[in-house]
C-alpha cells in the first residue's frame, strides 16, 4: 500500500477538478433528457409512426401534390392586372382613328396565338422574338383561358415575355374584343405611331424612282399601244 505522505500530496495543476468533470456531463445529460422528453410526447410518437408508415407510394404522391399546387403564370399575372379605370386601357379600348387605325390596318395578321391552356413561358419567348422583328404585333387570344379578360392576357404575355429577356416597357396598344386580338408594341411604339412615323410611307411610285429615263419608257410604251 502507498505511504501516507504519499496520498496527502495535492494532485497536479493539469489534472480536472470534481466540479469540471459534473460540468462536462451535464450537456451530455441534457441532452438525453431533451431527447427522452421528445420520444415520449404524442407528437413526436405520431411524427414517428408516419415516418415508418411513409411508403415510397405516399412519398411519390405527396411530391405530386406539391407540383400540382405551384402557382402558374397565368394566376401570378391576374393579381396586377389592368383594370377598366387605367388609362392604358381605355385607350386601348377605344375605337381607332388616324394613325392608330393605320398601324392596325399594316399589321395584317396574328403572329401569335393563345389556346385555351393559356400563356407558358414559350410564348413570351415568341413574342420578345417578334417584337425585335416588328413594332407591333398582333396576339390572337382565347380569353377563357383569363377568365374571360383580355386585359389580363395582355399582363400574362408581357410578364412572360420580360422573363425572357423582353423590354419591361412592352406597350398596348389597342385591344379589339371583337376579334379577341392583342396588339403589343414594342417600348416606344405608340410615340412613333402618333408621329406618324409608323407605319412606314408606301414606296413611291415607279415613275420617280426611274427618273425621266423611266417616263420616257413608259411614253414609248404607250405609242406602241
Amino acid at each position: 500500500p502507498p505511504e501516507p505522505a504519499q496520498l496527502s500530496q495535492p494532485p497536479p495543476e493539469d489534472f480536472p477538478s470534481v466540479q469540471a468533470v459534473q460540468n462536462m456531463r451535464r450537456p451530455q445529460s441534457s441532452l438525453l433528457l431533451l431527447a427522452a422528453a421528445l420520444l415520449l410526447s404524442p407528437q413526436s410518437s405520431a411524427f414517428v409512426v408516419q415516418a415508418q408508415r411513409a411508403t415510397p407510394k405516399a412519398i411519390h404522391q405527396q411530391r405530386q401534390s406539391m407540383i400540382n399546387t405551384r402557382p402558374t403564370h397565368a394566376k401570378r399575372s391576374a393579381a396586377i392586372h389592368l383594370s377598366s379605370d387605367d388609362g392604358a386601357a381605355d385607350a386601348a379600348l377605344a375605337p381607332l382613328s388616324g394613325n392608330r387605325q393605320k398601324a392596325w390596318q399594316h399589321a395584317r395578321k396574328p403572329l401569335l396565338r393563345l389556346g385555351g391552356q393559356g400563356a407558358k413561358l414559350s410564348h413570351g419567348n415568341s413574342l420578345r422574338e417578334l417584337l425585335d422583328q416588328h413594332t407591333v404585333v398582333k396576339v390572337k387570344v382565347n380569353p377563357v383561358a383569363f377568365g374571360g379578360s383580355l386585359l389580363q392576357a395582355f399582363d400574362a404575355l408581357k410578364d412572360l415575355a420580360v422573363e425572357s429577356g423582353a423590354d419591361a416597357e412592352l406597350e398596348l396598344v389597342h385591344v379589339r374584343t371583337s376579334e379577341n386580338v392583342i396588339m403589343f408594341g414594342r417600348a416606344g411604339a405608340l410615340a412613333v405611331i402618333d408621329a406618324g412615323e409608323f407605319p412606314p410611307p408606301p414606296p413611291p411610285p415607279r415613275e420617280e424612282v426611274d427618273g425621266e429615263e423611266g417616263r420616257a419608257r413608259r411614253i414609248r410604251e404607250e405609242e406602241r399601244e
